[in-house]
């Protein structure tokens, strides 16, 4: 947050606002200065940049201002930032740190991924212990061997990343990394899903644990059914099996909600030190008793069909009205609803072909859960979208602060337009954050309005006439 506007602003610069803001008793860093030329500029960058990891709180740049509050509005800005600041991004910091082993997991959709274990280091702010490998293929082009020093930096400051090895401080004792054939969650046979896949999986989709835990921790999500208490802890906590071996109250997803306190009791983490239920236990099944009414779009991505985002969900929902209908419709009248198209109605009909997705489905009705839309008269009834944005096609690329991915999605369908993951001629808007690349690239060279966060939002609250 920060000033927007302010009309007759009382000081005659940024940096006498930021005074006027100490006086007012709000925290104001001290790291920032005023200079009179672009050298000058520069140097400051340079030692901030040197001094970057002493500052009391973690930076990623500097921001050159224009200091004169009333060239400000006489620079103006454009669509996406204001012409009387620049923004300078240090590159991320790379350090060195050992190899100690490459292992192995599994995510909900089966796919297995190496992830380096390193010696833990301070990289950007915080500790490093884990970085991501992506795919075999990935290590074997970093050409790195277990027992190396490495290079890892944390992509846009954020994320783990090897680089490659310091070969010169090789010894001779590393090994490479050899990919496991079978899951090391449950041991089934790894392989592609189809001969043009990268990765490899895991095909025990139904049980093994790994993606039991995934697709349950999936359906808490804020991108599912949003359930506070059913976070990446507590979904391991219902799948994993006990000390004792005996099986955890959830094999797959279909009993989720017909679980009760005694289900709960059984398991450690839902009990306090005197055996009653802790507040984890009731209140995750408060909070499953309310999932029961989300509305069908949400009930649907949590069903973690592939490639059933927000966007083809809410379509989906607004279409049929209920999954009775969408589960006996055709695949031509699926593909035929804006926004879902052949792959994705190919791969709907293909998740309810298999018998325990059924399953599922009717276990959940049976505990309660709507899987209708309240007052929808059947396919094809709901009237066109309306909002502040209808009508309107709108991308949102890059990392726009905020939102998440999934979040600027629901938030363009909340305000009646349609999200698109391409920029076309019909694009309307371009909601552009940090990394957006080709999407940006392309908005510019049709033309297309380009707005940043503050923008989006101003566009979604008020429409194009607010923008």
């Amino acid at each position: 947050p920060g000033i927007g506007a302010w009309a007759d602003a009382p000081v005659p610069s940024q940096s006498a606002t930021y005074e006027l803001l100490r006086e007012w008793g709000l925290p104001i860093s001290s790291h920032f200065t005023v200079v009179d030329s672009a050298d000058k500029a520069w140097v400051f960058i340079e030692r901030q940049g040197r001094d970057r990891h002493s500052v009391e709180h973690e930076i990623d740049g500097i921001v050159v201002k224009v200091d004169e509050l009333a060239l400000h509005d006489e620079l103006g800005s454009t669509s996406r930032a204001p012409r009387w600041a620049i923004a300078y991004k240090y590159p991320p910091e790379q350090v060195n740190t050992k190899l100690l082993d490459v292992r192995v997991s599994v995510g909900r959709t089966g796919r297995a991924t190496p992830y380096a274990v390193v010696e833990p280091v301070r990289v950007a702010g915080s500790t490093v212990e884990f970085a991501t490998l992506h795919n075999q293929d990935v290590v074997k082009a970093k050409g790195v061997l277990i027992g190396d020093t490495i290079v890892l930096r944390k992509a846009g400051d954020v994320i783990p990343e090897v680089l490659g090895p310091v070969l010169e401080l090789r010894t001779g004792a590393e090994r490479p990394f050899v990919m496991p054939t079978t899951c090391p969650e449950c041991g089934a046979t790894l392989a592609p899903a189809s001969a043009d896949d990268v990765d490899l999986r895991c095909p025990n989709a139904r049980s093994c644990p790994a993606q039991v835990r995934g697709r349950v921790e999936h359906i808490g999500s804020r991108g599912g059914l949003d359930i506070e208490k059913l976070g990446e802890v507590a979904a391991a906590a219902l799948t994993n099996k006990s000390a004792d071996g005996s099986n955890p109250p959830l094999e797959t997803e279909a009993r989720l909600f017909a679980l009760n306190l005694d289900d709960l009791l059984a398991v450690d983490y839902f009990r306090n030190a005197d055996g009653s239920a802790s507040k984890n236990a009731t209140e995750l099944l408060a909070n499953l008793e309310t999932a029961k009414t989300k509305p069908l779009a949400r009930l649907l991505v949590s069903l973690n069909i592939r490639h059933v985002g927000p966007v083809a969900a809410r379509a989906l929902a607004s279409h049929f009205g209920s999954l009775d209908a969408i589960r006996t419709a055709s695949v031509d009248d699926l593909a035929a609803v804006d926004g879902v198209g052949s792959v994705i109605a190919e791969s709907i009909l293909s998740w309810f072909e298999v018998d325990w997705h059924r399953d599922i489905v009717d276990e959940w009705a049976r505990a309660g859960v709507q899987w209708s839309t309240p007052g929808h008269t059947g396919p094809g009834a709901a009237g066109e979208a309306t909002g502040p944005c209808a009508g309107l096609v709108i991308v949102a690329t890059g990392s726009l602060e905020g939102y998440t991915r999934e979040g600027a999605e629901e938030a363009i369908l909340a305000a009646g337009g349609k999200p698109s993951s391409s920029v076309s001629k019909k694009t309307d808007f371009v909601a552009a954050g940090p990394g957006a690349g080709s999407k940006l690239t392309k908005a510019e060279e049709l033309g297309i309005p380009v707005l940043d966060a503050a923008g989006f939002t101003r566009l979604l609250a008020g429409g194009p006439s607010a923008v």
